[in-house]
């Protein structure tokens, strides 16, 4: 029986909808290959491209030199590579960190071409080399940038589930249209991963489409991947509902309101953030705040987490509800080229302010998940190792940012695309089209798909993505201890043994969320039990990985990249030293995160 309802031919395949996938089809497509772009929404109003709160960088002399912009003179790349290496905690992959640097101004320069054409507002700010914008104007600018390319076929609202593969090689994808319920085939000389990372967690700072979908389809199709355990949570609003997921937390933090909150439990203990000028972080080493912020309040919440769980305040109290009011006016007065006046991100600011003064002048708020660091393991050309013709851009990859992301997601995507879509094309030009075994790979992953629907009673894949969000919750949050992450660890494995029993009712395929969540719930629990391993077998400190019992940064026994890989369904965890091409590791130890970022990245900031 044909289970595959309808079958496209490209020569490259890229499958994501924001940054990283357009600019990949934009350059594959300027090489000369016919390219498929396939996103499991619209592409540029899917995925974390719409959540975007803040902007994106380069150094300052690429901001000179190429653009032809005002810059920064202390912004070099010298020292912005430097502060890749460092604030990876040594173990990014310093060819990839060198690569993000030297290439990013010709990048930015592509994606700048997409802005104009899009009328998007984009704000340059010289004295960090920065743009900054909004999710809204970004995805208006990477539609663009599709309607730009030539030879690119868009197909939206496809879930891409598995690559197909012929004589060990990439030769496509299937997936599921989401509204016709329609199994549908791809193939391809070549295929581009770039479909962001995994958020394991019930709450988000970004949106619930970071599934892990390209990672855990890429190690089933024999990749690899790296540092799984790196996790980064910035300040994001709980409560009130409306506005759950926000990052507002974390903005005003960063002195962009004229009102500053104290930071206490539920309790109303003080979380202190020490004074010491060590700590200070500058317009280059901003993004330093995220992990400072997780370790120092996050100590306090850790301690009470059987108690609150992730949660803490924004407290007010210092000020009046005029002064509250008038911060937050000042606020959105502050984003309104980028925002609805009076609106942060589709948030009615005012009503924001009077609900804070409502609830005794606090704000609840958590430690939301807003990106993975780790991803699949690629080469320089963006080649994914194992596989020939997979290659991967953007999130989904391992190796640029280590332990912690210091440098821009967003130029992280356009530079990763820039290259692997070139790199693609070209493969797939000297590459013969694939003929055997590629029907009999894909019937396959079709019934396997399918199955879900033959079992009259099993698990309910919505209920078991909730309880695997639960697991994470519990054991794999922001802050983590030895105990927790052993109960974390024993129940995943358990629930990933399960998922052969998932159950889909009824017997609907279009736009059925039981049967897409059979897909997810898989990718999720794969990418979240590599990542809870690497935490609990990781015994220390470092980047996002934040170990209460073990708060030292161990140079000396874990500096090291956890590396998993499946093998007959069993996942395989390997060691791996990074390599000091341009800078030598690091043989200190140091008591704590926070130390070793005052040593290492904030000392001449």
């Amino acid at each position: 029986m044909k289970r595959i309802a309808k079958i496209y031919r490209s020569d490259v395949l890229v499958i994501g909808g924001g940054g990283a996938a357009v600019m990949s089809a934009v350059q594959a497509s300027r090489a000369g290959a016919r390219v498929n772009l396939v996103s499991k929404g619209k592409a540029g109003k899917s995925g974390n491209t719409i959540m975007i709160g803040g902007g994106f960088g380069i150094d300052g002399e690429g901001a000179k030199e190429i653009l032809g912009l005002p810059s920064n003179p202390e912004s070099t790349r010298k020292k912005l590579f430097e502060k890749l290496v460092y604030s990876a905690f040594f173990l990014g992959n310093q060819k990839l960190q060198k690569l993000f640097v030297d290439k990013a101004p010709e990048a930015v320069a592509e994606c700048l071409e997409w802005v104009k054409d899009s009328g998007s507002l984009f704000i340059y700010n010289p004295a960090s080399s920065s743009w900054f914008t909004s999710g809204a104007a970004f995805g208006k600018a990477v539609a663009r940038g599709v309607k730009r390319g030539k030879n690119i076929g868009l197909y939206e609202d496809i879930l891409v589930t598995d690559i197909i593969k012929s004589d060990g090689r990439a030769a496509g994808a299937v997936g599921i249209d989401i509204y016709s319920g329609d199994i549908v085939r791809f193939d391809a000389n070549a295929v581009i991963i770039a479909s962001g990372g995994y958020q394991p967690f019930s709450v988000k700072n970004s949106n619930s489409d970071m599934t892990g979908d390209g990672i855990a389809m890429g190690l089933r199709a024999g990749a690899s991947a790296a540092d799984m355990e790196f996790l980064l949570h910035i300040g994001t609003i709980l409560e009130p509902e409306y506005a759950k997921g926000s990052l507002l937390p974390f903005l005003l933090s960063m002195g962009t309101a004229p009102i500053t909150a104290k930071m206490t439990d539920l309790d109303g203990a003080a979380l202190p953030f020490p004074a010491d000028k060590k700590y200070k972080t500058g317009p280059l080493t901003g993004k330093v705040n995220k992990v400072l912020m997780a370790q120092f309040y996050g100590k306090g919440i850790y301690e009470k987490f059987d108690t609150h769980g992730n949660a803490f305040y924004y407290d007010y109290s210092d000020y009046s509800d005029h002064e509250i009011r008038e911060g937050f006016k000042k606020f959105a007065d502050a984003h309104s080229k980028l925002h609805r006046d009076g609106y942060y991100n589709g948030i009615d600011l005012a009503r924001l302010a009077e609900d804070i003064i409502k609830n005794k002048k606090r704000m609840k708020v958590t430690f939301g998940n807003e990106y993975s660091m780790g991803g699949l393991v690629v080469d320089t050309d963006f080649s994914v190792a194992g596989v020939p013709g997979l290659f991967a851009a953007g999130e989904v990859t391992a190796g640029t940012f280590g332990a912690f992301r210091s440098g821009d997601g967003l130029t992280e995507m356009l530079v990763h695309g820039w290259i692997a879509g070139k790199t693609a094309a070209g493969y797939a030009a000297n590459t013969r089209p694939v003929s055997s075994g590629v029907e009999a790979d894909a019937e396959e992953k079709a019934a396997a798909l399918l199955a879900p629907f033959d079992r009259k009673e099993g698990v309910s894949p919505v209920e078991a993505r909730k309880k695997l969000e639960t697991i994470c919750d519990a054991g794999f949050d922001f802050y983590r201890g030895g105990s927790r992450l052993e109960k974390a660890y024993a129940e995943i494995t358990a629930l990933r043994s399960g998922l052969d029993r998932l159950s889909v009712v009824p017997n609907e395929r279009r736009y059925n969320l039981e049967w897409l969540n059979s897909v997810i719930v898989r990718n999720l629990a794969l990418c979240a039990e590599t990542g809870i391993y690497g935490a609990l077998n990781r015994k220390e400190s470092r980047g996002t990985h934040l170990r209460a019992d073990y708060p030292e940064v161990n140079n000396r026994e874990y500096l090291f990249n956890f590396i998993a890989s499946l093998h007959n369904g069993a996942i395989k965890y390997d060691k791996r030293k990074p390599g000091s091409f341009y800078i030598q590791l690091d043989t200190e130890n140091y008591p704590s995160v926070a130390d070793f970022l005052a040593e290492k990245v904030l000392k001449e900031s």
